[in-house]
């Protein structure tokens, strides 16, 4: 029995005009055209989701260049087996596909060094992992790298129809090729394979209800360790922060599918703190409460106090005033010893301390009316520096008047706004 190749080898394309998507790197002018049409013998890493067109790029390379292709799998070959590709081609260059780059052992990363040096081995390494955070610096700055995108359903409808009627000798509809494209995802390769899948099991036609029961059943599967992975979590946390409670549910539904509730838990419990704040710190409380509770009972049925505590966080009020207070105590705290403290604040553990420095000699604020005690606490040089500024939430403006008040009272001055450290930067989350 003759097996066939399967349907999305035979419409790998071989040249560069066949290649679909990736605009921003293979249309004219783009670098990857550019040095693969002028011949610059450079090696690559093309990092992305699957099925988007790395391996077919490394293919390709080695056609437009007329070069021979190798092909190693970093995550079960080994040293010996590199070494038999690498001395097949002793005086001449060759294109070296490296899927999995990112598992790339030590050893074979050793041995494959030179090779880079020297032009012999032109390498294309492939990865869905962010490179910067997965591949070693050795190798990695050996190579330019370039992403990958997922393909747009517009890209992967014509070669799906061209498939049909190429290779499987029958014509598939606009709508139908739409409807089994964007249920791959983006990856051509899966888009192909459902329509082969489909092809076999209905040999008499196909319709559009068939394709759609079908379809759907194929789930998008999402590796936790994956770069993509991290952007659906930072989509969640930016959809939290910006108050856009169905684009948090959504992005909590794909992330919980995946099957992580870890992660969630402590992105959540994190961004409490930072976003809610003092507009609503019984709110803080309560989501703090279900996700615990979440992580507790475990998926599936964790997945409702998630949403409870997802919808609470973006529809409450927001406030950053106890990270923004921090910043600017930090920058005054940077030189601590320019900023004296006064001497009854020290430590008293040891022997002598009260004597020789003064330490511990403080009033005790619960002999004090209102349990507060009227004596300095800051650095004098520091007393009227007001490191925390309200947002004009509630619970800000509730907080910012007791706080105004104490100092008032503690320090026996007028409290004056606008005596802040410099001004914090609104883009502090974005940068860290």
């Amino acid at each position: 029995m003759t097996i066939k190749k399967p349907l999305a080898d035979l419409m790998r394309p071989q040249t560069l005009s066949e290649m679909v998507g990736q605009k921003h790197l293979l249309a004219p002018g783009r670098p990857l055209y550019e040095i693969i049409t002028k011949h610059i013998p450079i090696s690559l890493i093309l990092w992305g989701p699957p099925g988007t067109g790395k391996t077919t790029l490394a293919q390709v390379m080695s056609n437009t260049l007329k070069v021979s292709f190798e092909k190693f799998n970093a995550s079960f070959e080994n040293k010996a087996q590199l070494r038999k590709l690498i001395e097949k081609h002793p005086s001449e260059n060759f294109v070296l596909l490296l899927d999995e780059i990112h598992r790339l052992t030590k050893p074979v990363q050793d041995y494959l060094l030179p090779y880079l040096e020297n032009g012999n081995v032109l390498l294309v390494g492939t990865t869905t992992e962010n490179p910067v955070m997965s591949i070693v610096p050795a190798i990695r700055s050996r190579c330019q790298i370039f992403e990958f995108n997922h393909l747009a359903s517009s890209d992967i409808e014509p070669v799906l129809q061209k498939a049909a009627k190429t290779f499987l000798s029958f014509s598939l509809s606009a709508k139908q090729a739409h409807y089994i494209a964007n249920y791959s995802n983006g990856d051509t390769r899966v888009a192909l394979n459902i329509l082969e899948t489909l092809n076999a099991m209905h040999p008499d036609g196909l319709t559009d209800k068939i394709i759609q029961d079908f379809a759907k059943q194929q789930h998008f599967s999402m590796d936790k360790d994956a770069t993509e992975h991290y952007d659906y979590l930072s989509a969640y946390s930016d959809s939290l922060e910006g108050s856009d409670t169905d684009a948090a549910l959504y992005y909590l539904a794909v992330i919980l599918e995946a099957g992580d509730l870890e992660t969630v838990v402590r992105r959540i419990k994190d961004a409490v703190a930072i976003d809610i704040g003092l507009a609503s710190t019984q709110t803080i409380n309560t989501i703090i409460n279900l996700a615990n509770t979440a992580l507790e009972i475990g998926l599936p049925r964790a997945s409702t106090h998630l949403a409870l505590a997802t919808i609470l966080f973006c529809l409450s009020p927001k406030s950053d005033a106890a990270l923004q207070a921090y910043e600017r105590s930090k920058k005054d705290a940077a030189n601590p010893a320019n900023h004296l403290m006064p001497d009854y604040l020290r430590d008293t553990h040891y022997q002598g301390a009260t004597e020789i420095r003064n330490a511990g000699q403080m009033y005790n604020m619960f002999d004090e009316p209102f349990q507060v005690a009227k004596q300095a606490y800051l650095p004098q040089d520091l007393v009227g520096h007001h490191y925390f500024v309200p947002r004009d939430t509630e619970g800000d403006q509730r907080y910012y008047k007791r706080y105004q008040k104490l100092f008032e009272y503690i320090y026996e001055k007028p409290f004056k706004e606008g005596n802040t450290a410099t001004v914090f930067d609104h883009n502090f989350k974005k940068k860290h």
